[in-house]
């Protein structure tokens, strides 16, 4: 038994042998024939120094230009106050609102507008709209609402629109 073990044994170790002698010839021939050149990188580009002459051109950091960028809108005298919190009516377009009625008491005149099925009240001084709109007189039968809308060249006009009430359909 102890022949048969070292037998087989002997013959392991010899065909782990040539295997290991055929991978060491693989890898030597490998090494012989496969070069590695190092990667070429493009030559760094050549910079040109520019020298900031201030004379005769406009100083890019000056404060007093910047500062009248950011207050364009006081040119044209009208400026709305965008830092109040917006009422629930601003957030929908003017022509999604529809006047329904007018109720009135003496120094009082409350109009009803119905936007999306449901029924508000509006005030004098109650904004709605997407345009900043504010209610400036209610009537029997209309609303006066003053828009406070933007140009293209930053100014801020105001522009007078009236909400008629309009028979159901």
């Amino acid at each position: 038994m102890r022949a048969i073990v070292l037998c087989s044994l002997l013959s392991l170790a010899a065909c782990e042998s040539s295997s290991d002698e055929s991978l060491s010839e693989w890898m030597a021939t490998v090494r012989r024939t496969a070069h590695t050149s190092p990667l070429s990188l493009p030559a760094p580009l050549a910079m040109t120094p520019s020298v900031y002459e201030p004379a005769g051109r406009v100083d890019p950091f000056d404060a007093s230009k910047i500062s009248m960028l950011l207050d364009i809108s006081d040119h044209a005298g009208v400026r709305p106050d965008l830092k109040r919190s917006r009422e629930p009516l601003e957030s929908y377009p003017l022509d999604q609102f529809r006047m329904v009625g007018s109720l009135g008491r003496p120094g009082q005149s409350v109009a009803l507008v119905e936007v999306g099925k449901i029924l508000y009240q509006l005030r004098k001084g109650n904004h709605l709209g997407q345009d900043l709109g504010e209610v400036i007189t209610i009537m029997d039968g209309s609303i006066e609402i003053e828009e406070t809308i933007q140009e293209a060249n930053g100014n801020w006009i105001k522009r007078r629109v009236q909400l008629s009430m309009r028979e159901a359909k």
